[in-house]
């Protein structure tokens, strides 16, 4: 072998070593040092910090079984992948105590046993869904349950990835089911993880909703606050301070002056609010006996404080055509009688208004008799809106005729804009600076030993126009709670429940993890008219381009040595 050749060959060896040594001294010296690089533009696989530090909270074993493994469309399969991502993540966050694997439930199942698991896996609180496979020239269709059970420290939670939307694209329900895989990860994680601390209290004195009725919205906010229900009346205006936030729910009663004075001196000092409150008197058990009744009129006299802090809960009740339906008697069978479900306008379905957190990726929402709502000119206070009626809805103005026999009436949504382009507010968030309702009649011998406080630099409220929002059914004849959001009769689900847990969450909740719903993932499609078009050239180029490329290399490597070494 020439001299030369001998030295290159050295020389080359002496590189790869020095390469390989230089490697393993930056592993070690790495080593101790975490650190993952998103070159993403969403950052989709950057964790929040609210999500990083759940995940350094979970100190044991921690096994997530994901159910979404399987023959699915493509999207589902993206959902999944992403799924996986996700967990990636925050296994790799929690020093390995996070793990997990996909399974298939229906594996080697029949009929029978399939039909047990989607009973067992619903009663565990996971929700199945039906979609459609397609098998050579036909279509079939397949029970997914896109979800998962956390299972910790010996407690088993559930987890829900799909997020429909009422009236949404396929492809953009999967992609906001994506874009909020973090928040339900990371929320459940701080259910298991959570020790509870912030107090939130349940008001009453007023008329509110009861303890049954409120029973599912407790149970559900119990999982991270301590919740309390509060006679307001017989507290002193310093025992709201002791609360991170509270809920007036329905008040049908008179709230009195001393009463409204604890509630503003609370806001004042930095305490948050979720008012659930409607101006009509209006009920369904009032065409029990009648089917037809005139709405009244709550007297409870917190126009002025909530004029104050922005806006005006009006006396109205809103039709609209975008709503659930109710039970109406159609006829007898064999002596035997027949309910049709009929749409209520009566009882609105708002999906979110906007992108913001608190609705971002909610079931649409179901109202029962609402009222419009007003934002007033103050520049001092943000309003963001969460929740609207459809372009085909009206706001009949107090007192308003309700009559069963509208259910059955044919109606377009040209009659409903005759006086009006729809889109009432039913929901708002207010952010900024508060006065108090009290600024300029505080009496200080009221309340000697609590300084007043005329405004807060800093505060945030949320105002729905309906108390009903926040009430599951109960069935009188046995006492039986339903699901917050569910409808017993329509058997259909809303979206009440999570929405009475991100306003709670976005108010007192200073971990940041509600801000995870933000999160956007931009949705990149293919034109699908250029695929089928351009399916062929595509196909051709992608097998043969890189042969062609090797020949090429190839041929010109050859060329190179051939001249290097000639002669």
């Amino acid at each position: 072998m020439p001299a030369q050749a001998k030295s290159n060959k050295k020389q080359s060896l002496l590189q790869l070593a020095m390469i390989i040594a230089i490697v393993v001294l930056a592993n070690l010296l790495l080593n101790p040092f975490f650190f993952r690089i998103d070159l993403t533009k969403e950052k989709r696989f950057s964790l929040a910090d609210a999500s990083i530090k759940l995940a350094e909270k979970v100190d044991q074993p921690l096994f997530v079984k994901v159910f979404l493994e399987g023959e699915f469309p493509a999207g589902f399969k993206r959902l999944s992948r992403s799924a996986k991502e996700m967990l990636d993540e925050f296994s790799a966050h929690s020093k390995g105590n996070i793990q997990y694997e996909f399974i298939d439930p229906f594996a080697n199942a029949d009929a029978k046993k399939s039909e047990d698991i989607i009973v067992e896996l619903g009663n565990k609180g996971l929700q199945p869904t039906n979609v459609q496979i397609k098998k050579e020239d036909e279509f079939a269709q397949k029970i997914v349950i896109p979800g998962a059970l956390l299972y910790y420290k010996g407690k088993e939670y559930p987890m829900n990835f799909l997020k429909s939307q009422f009236g949404q694209d396929p492809e953009m329900v999967i992609n906001s089911s994506i874009e909020l895989l973090e928040y339900e990860i990371a929320n459940t994680l701080r259910k298991a993880t959570q020790t509870k601390s912030k107090k939130i209290a349940i008001i009453e004195d007023h008329g509110e909703l009861g303890r049954w009725e409120l029973a599912e919205a407790q149970s559900m906010l119990s999982q991270y606050y301590e919740v309390e229900r509060l006679p307001l009346s017989i507290q002193i205006p310093q025992r709201l301070n002791d609360f991170a936030g509270i809920i007036i729910a329905k008040p049908t009663q008179e709230i009195s002056e001393f009463d409204k004075f604890k509630i503003d001196q609370y806001i004042m000092n930095g305490g948050k609010v979720l008012w659930l409150v409607e101006s009509q008197l209006a009920e369904m058990d009032s065409l029990m006996k009648e089917n037809i009744f005139v709405s009244g009129t709550y007297p409870t006299h917190i126009d002025d404080m909530l004029f104050k802090y922005g806006i005006r809960v009006n006396a109205t009740i809103i039709q609209d055509l975008q709503c659930n339906g109710i039970p109406i008697l159609s006829g007898l069978r064999d002596g035997v009688p027949q309910q049709k479900i009929l749409p209520w306008p009566f009882y609105p379905v708002a999906p979110g208004a906007s992108t913001h957190p608190i609705v971002k990726g909610i079931e649409p929402v179901w109202f029962q008799f609402a009222s419009s709502i007003d934002t007033l000119n103050n520049p001092n206070i943000k309003k963001t809106v969460l929740l609207r009626s459809s372009d085909c809805s009206r706001a009949l103005t107090a007192p308003v005729r309700v009559d069963l026999s509208t259910a059955k009436l044919d109606l377009g949504c040209e009659m409903f804009r005759r006086n009006s382009n729809g889109n009432f507010i039913m929901g708002v968030l207010l952010e900024g600076q508060f006065v108090s309702n009290f600024q300029y009649r505080y009496d200080a011998s009221r309340t000697p030993d609590m300084p007043f406080k005329d405004h807060v630099d800093q505060n945030k409220m949320i105002v729905i126009s309906d108390g009903d929002v926040i009430r599951n059914q109960v069935k009188k004849s046995t006492g039986e709670v339903f699901p917050l959001g569910y409808d017993r009769y329509t058997q259909e689900t809303f979206g009440n429940k999570k929405l009475i847990q991100n306003c709670i969450d976005y108010l007192c909740d200073d971990s940041g993890i509600i801000e995870i719903r933000g999160k956007e993932i931009t949705l990149r499609l293919l034109n699908k008219g250029k695929v089928k078009k351009e399916r062929n050239f595509w196909i051709a180029l992608n097998i043969g381009l890189p042969i062609v490329l090797i020949l090429l290399f190839g041929f010109i490597n050859k060329f190179i040595r051939k001249r290097k070494y000639a002669a």
